[in-house]
């Protein structure tokens, strides 16, 4: 029988050690996922489904599909808690191959996140003031600031986590809160109510496809599962706990927009957290919505720049990338892998087109999860033996309804959103180069060998 847990033999100065906890591993799962998607969304979907009842039910959708996606995502984890997250089960399901597809997918998706991220941050920090060069180069800085703070070890970055992951679910909460007191209150009341006629099918299924992208995230914590003290019981914890932390949030906070905001407001507003604190806090609202939308950013650029060289790190231990990126610092952090990370992102902060690059983050994110559906049954069904501390519950209807549905949003996207899709899979080619130098290195290996 194979032992959970069981890791790739390496030397020990590439083990990582082991600092994170429960609850770390929960404030990485609401960093990850909360960030400026909930504050610009909400008016929208509002638009698209047009009654109270099916804007709740769909983020409420949002959140179990989130949780049907842990319930596989954290039996794999659990089996195979190495660092380096979705790359690390696809490998194991599908060989090198499936291994560089994924972990390529999910490199080109993060080191764009943390680039438009951080330039993101900049221009709410600027306000507008502030012209276009010293917005990249303050968004250049703003990646060196959090590359350097995870320089130091991972405990470090984790407690930051911790800090922003409370600062994101109170300020949403508070909001949320006030709202709902006062627009039960006399002084407001919505302008009009939204229609009663029910969306068809492909509108809900469009709405869910925005959702899916707001809720992205929730998966940060297993790339860290190497480093977790206990990752059989932390693991799934940290999954359900920090999945059930955001869609409460989510929920209570559109119930906080519905409450004072108009409904034709609402349904029009591309900034309806902006709205919302406006008849909540006055003139003040906008600059509040600004400082939160810098809160959650940063939130979601911490984890990003904490999980991506664990991707990198892992790969190179696996003998996909060169072994020096596998090498730790003096903190017993990937530097190495964390420097091939972090300068491409600066590039992407430095210039003007990695918007193109950003439009293709979702439908790669949601391939990727499609993969890591399918690596879950390829696991179950080519490694029974397997010692699987967490197993899936419902096994296998729930993951395959998570897998059905994935698959489904899939061709959605591409039906509603043909270029970025093209684009998307170009860019996954673009990763076949890296392929082509794993499988020479192993001809020139073997023979040398022979």
């Amino acid at each position: 029988m194979k032992n959970a847990g069981q890791r790739t033999d390496s030397p020990a100065r590439n083990r990582l050690p082991r600092v994170l906890n429960a609850f770390l591993g929960g404030a990485i799962v609401v960093g990850g996922a909360i960030g400026v998607g909930i504050l610009r969304t909400p008016g929208h979907i509002a638009g698209q489904l047009g009654g109270t009842t099916y804007i709740l039910l769909a983020w409420s959708a949002g959140g179990v599909l989130a949780l049907l996606g842990a319930n596989c995502l954290a039996e794999m984890a659990t089996a195979l808690p190495e660092a380096g997250g979705p790359y690390v089960y696809a490998k194991r399901a599908f060989g090198p191959l499936g291994g560089i597809a994924i972990g390529w997918a999910d490199w080109l998706i993060s080191i764009t996140a943390i680039a438009t991220m951080a330039v993101t941050v900049a221009e709410y920090v600027g306000g507008g003031s502030v012209n276009i060069i010293a917005t990249h180069v303050m968004a250049l800085a703003i990646i060196g600031i959090f590359a350097l703070l995870n320089w130091f070890g991972l405990e470090a970055g984790a407690r930051t986590q911790q800090l922003l992951s409370a600062l994101k679910i109170a300020g949403l909460l508070i909001l949320a809160s006030i709202a709902i007191v006062l627009g039960r209150s006399d002084n407001l009341h919505p302008a009009a109510p939204f229609s009663a006629a029910a969306p068809s099918f492909l509108v809900f299924a469009s709405a869910i496809v925005i959702i899916h992208e707001v809720y992205a995230g929730w998966n940060s914590s297993v790339y860290f599962a190497e480093e977790d003290e206990d990752a059989a019981k932390n693991v799934p914890k940290a999954l359900f706990w920090g999945i059930a932390a955001i869609t409460f949030s989510y929920l209570v906070f559109n119930l906080g927009l519905l409450a004072i905001l108009p409904a034709d407001a609402l349904a029009s507003s591309k900034l309806p957290a902006a709205d919302a604190a406006a008849r909540v806090f006055g003139p003040n609202g906008h600059a509040i919505v600004r400082g939160f939308a810098v809160i959650s950013l940063c939130g979601i650029l911490n984890v990003t720049v904490m999980f991506t060289p664990r991707i990198v790190f892992a790969a190179s231990r696996d003998g996909i990338l060169p072994s020096s990126l596998s090498m730790l610092n003096r903190a017993s952090v990937p530097g190495r892998a964390m420097i091939a990370c972090v300068l491409p992102a600066m590039a992407l902060a430095a210039g003007l087109a990695f918007e193109t690059l950003f439009s293709i983050t979702a439908f790669l994110g949601l391939t990727a999860n499609l993969v890591l559906f399918a690596s879950y049954f390829k696991l179950r069904r080519s490694e029974p033996e397997l010692v699987r501390p967490f197993r899936a519950w419902g096994h296998p209807w729930l993951p395959l309804l998570i897998t059905l549905v994935s698959a489904g949003l899939v061709i959605a996207f591409v039906f509603a959103d043909p270029l970025s899709s093209a684009i998307a899979m170009a860019a996954m080619g673009l990763g076949l180069p890296l392929l082509g130098w794993f499988l020479m290195g192993r001809g020139l290996k073997a023979t040398t060998k022979s």
